[in-house]
């Protein structure tokens, strides 16, 4: 029977045609077989990036190797071989110099900052001065390589110093107890035979406040020395720096406006009005 029914003549199956108005208009309608090659296509990208994801996330940070560089720096129409050579530089992303006269307004704002931090520790400065001469301290022999101090506010008055330096440096009191007048007087007089000698040297340091008071003014005008020589060199760096930013913020004018050294190391100077540079006559 099957045989019967398989050698009757069947109508060959073809995939349905479009219609030629949307097939001009849309294309070709996608069939079954073209969205396996899609989905494969998509599934194979898809597990490549996830992949490479892994790969990132366990690489070694401090791996490296010359060819990791984008930037290879400038080359030459000889040593690249190429009759098209550009002079482009290879990894350089068309990023443009900003021009001369925003380098110079940018460094004019730099001038200002800076400017306005020297004048800042000119008065920090002007006013370590003033506590080291109240101290009748020197501020004319001091050493420029001093060390650094931290900021700390060393500001007290003096008639208040043996006070605190006996509330933070007193001897906390032992309370005794007895039933008997004569005990108690026995364990105290046993605790003054057991006093150290460090406790008796404290006890007459506090009986003395004109001893204390000076000790402790000296250590404050030490301290004060070293900020202004802190101060000092700050104050001469800054004013280091505007001077080197005032001399290229001149040298970048349109006009010469200041000398310089020539490649023979001659220096010259600028001739007023003209712009034009003339060497110095020895």
């Amino acid at each position: 029977m099957s045989s019967l029914r398989n050698a009757v003549n069947r109508r060959v199956h073809r995939e349905r045609d479009q219609l030629q108005e949307r097939k001009g208009r849309y294309s070709l309608l996608e069939k079954h077989k073209d969205y396996r090659l899609r989905a494969q296509d998509h599934n194979r990208k898809k597990a490549q990036l996830k992949s490479l994801k892994k790969k990132a996330e366990d690489r070694n940070e401090d791996e490296f190797y010359f060819g990791m560089l984008s930037r290879k720096g400038p080359e030459t129409a000889l040593s690249s071989g190429s009759k098209k050579w550009d002079g482009t530089v290879a990894g350089d992303r068309g990023n443009k110099g900003l021009d001369i006269d925003v380098v110079r307004l940018l460094k004019t704002q730099d001038m200002g900052y800076i400017r306005s931090v020297r004048n800042v520790a000119m008065k920090e400065v002007r006013t370590l001065e003033e506590r080291v001469i109240a101290l009748g301290g020197d501020i004319d022999n001091l050493n420029e390589n001093g060390e650094d101090e931290d900021d700390m506010d060393l500001d007290f008055d003096f008639a208040d110093e043996p006070s605190a330096k006996k509330k933070s440096g007193s001897k906390t009191k032992k309370i005794v107890f007895a039933d008997r007048q004569d005990e108690r007087e026995d364990k105290i007089r046993h605790d003054i035979e057991n006093e150290s000698p460090e406790d008796q040297d404290e006890d007459l340091d506090s009986e003395n406040p004109e001893k204390l008071r000076a000790e402790q003014k000296q250590k404050l005008l030490e301290k004060l020395k070293r900020r202004l020589q802190n101060a000092r060199k700050k104050q001469r760096v800054l004013a280091q720096t505007e001077q080197e930013l005032e001399i290229q913020r001149a040298r970048m004018a349109k006009t010469a406006t200041i000398g310089g050294v020539t490649s023979q190391g001659r220096s010259s100077k600028c001739e007023r009005g003209s712009g034009k540079r003339i060497p110095y006559k020895a």
